[in-house]
């Protein structure tokens, strides 16, 4: 096969005829939704809005940490939206927040450059993230409902990819426009906010088209009383602690995670904070190494990763995925210790593979734990402990970077800042993260091996 045709291939991949039978109406709504939501979902990145934070409002380092937490530390409301999408059709939940979402993108387009703004912008970032977590966890369901195990991650695969050039494009496009703008503060960006904004409500349209198969039969059961239903959950904290407890596997493959994600959210404010401290670029070289480039490479390799995980289990696949985490982190200290450009940029195409097989991994992983049943309340305790992980590990980045002093009952204690060496810390505890999986891999043997069929 020439190089044409293997081109011609890899875009009728794409085509929803491609796809298994059942998921071919449900997957043509949601590949038509994913070219234009992400449009928006940009303007709300970490990546993205704490550039803009740093270099248009002049926001302090802790604005930036906030900014850098706030997709992680959003998703602790996965509590609160598991309990409320109970009973509900999950298409029309999805709907909802998707509006909400886009609200908040306009609030961001028209806040000032002052301090009211920066606290507008802020707010609307935090809330757009908790919808956006709303928006995860229902989706769960629907992508459990309607894309079979054999082929869920070639699927989802395909619209994560999508999702991830429109990103791409629209961070260039941000970045492009603030750079071009004729003012010292850079407002290019509000024209392509409110266009973002404009643009995704007919992204919303195309996912209100979407089927949940067997959507009905799931409601009903979930409306059924505890006390005439066993089977039933709420979703709460407490269920989601007797999950915990009883399933040892999914919670040491959480402690795992949770290891090894600590330091991937920390490096994301300290890196935009090291950027322009180091090198002071550009609107567009900034975006390009926060979100373009990571961004871009996940439209390479997920289909290598999608193969993987089709597979083999979960477990295993973080066995192997970690590592280029570990790398990632390494390099990137390397490369602002040592002020070498070339370096930097290396270290971003590696996370960038990371981000590849960690989207998968991240959407997909407790489906490989959980019975049909239970697949929200798993995706809950995930996303939560993502929260949890969320609400500290930017922060801390931040405070080890530059350092800290606190006083406290006439005793006081300081810390220097660590500098550029805080990735040197971050690839440490990526380590750890790493051999916590290999650990797990090993005492589960043969059941971690294949990919195990949907209960």
């Amino acid at each position: 096969m020439g190089v044409l045709g293997r081109v011609t291939g890899a875009f009728a991949s794409f085509a929803p005829g491609s796809m298994p039978l059942m998921s071919r109406r449900s997957y043509r709504w949601e590949l038509t939704s994913v070219c234009f939501l992400p449009m928006a979902v940009t303007c709300v990145e970490a990546n993205v809005i704490s550039v803009i934070a740093k270099k248009a409002f002049d926001a302090s380092d802790f604005a930036i940490a906030t900014l850098a937490a706030a997709p992680a530390m959003a998703n602790i409301t996965s509590v609160l939206w598991t309990r409320i999408i109970r009973g509900r059709d999950r298409v029309r939940v999805v709907n909802v927040m998707q509006v909400c979402t886009l609200l908040c993108v306009v609030a961001i387009a028209v806040a000032p450059f002052n301090d009211a703004g920066k606290l507008v912008m802020i707010a609307s970032t935090l809330l757009a993230r908790v919808f956006l977590t709303g928006i995860i966890t229902a989706r769960s369901d629907i992508w459990r409902a309607n894309y079979p195990r054999a082929a869920r991650a070639r699927v989802t695969g395909k619209l994560t990819v999508v999702a991830a050039l429109v990103v791409g494009l629209t961070a260039l496009l941000i970045g492009a426009s603030m750079d071009a703008a004729e003012n010292d503060r850079a407002d290019g960006f509000r024209v392509i906010y409110l266009g973002a904004a404009a643009l995704g409500l007919f992204g919303v349209w195309a996912f209100s088209r979407v089927r949940w198969r067997g959507g009905p039969a799931v409601t009903r059961l979930e409306r059924v009383p505890r006390a005439d239903n066993r089977r039933a959950l709420s979703g709460g904290a407490s269920d989601m602690l007797r999950v915990l407890r009883d399933d040892r596997t999914y919670r040491d493959f959480m402690s795992a995670q949770f290891v090894l994600g600590l330091p991937n959210l920390a490096a994301i404010p300290i890196f935009v904070i090291a950027l322009v401290d180091t090198f002071g670029r550009t609107y567009t070289e900034s975006l390009l190494l926060t979100q373009v480039i990571p961004l871009a490479l996940p439209i390479l390799t997920i289909p290598l990763w999608a193969r993987l995980l089709d597979r083999m289990h979960i477990v295993r696949f973080r066995v192997y995925h970690s590592w280029f985490f570990v790398f990632a982190n390494l390099l990137m200290g390397v490369g602002l210790l040592s002020e070498t450009m070339w370096v930097v940029y290396v270290s971003r195409v590696v996370l960038g593979v990371a981000y590849g097989g960690g989207m998968l991994a991240w959407n997909l992983g407790h489906h490989d734990f959980a019975k049909r049943d239970l697949a929200t309340i798993y995706m809950g305790i995930h996303v939560t402990l993502t929260g949890v992980r969320g609400a500290v590990a930017p922060f801390l980045g931040a405070m080890l970077y530059a350092g800290f002093a606190f006083s406290a009952a006439g005793v006081g204690f300081s810390m220097p800042g660590l500098g550029s060496w805080t990735f040197i810390v971050c690839a440490a505890v990526s380590v750890v993260g790493a051999l916590m999986f290999l650990r797990l891999h090993r005492r589960l043997g043969a059941a971690a091996h294949g990919a195990p069929k949907d209960a």
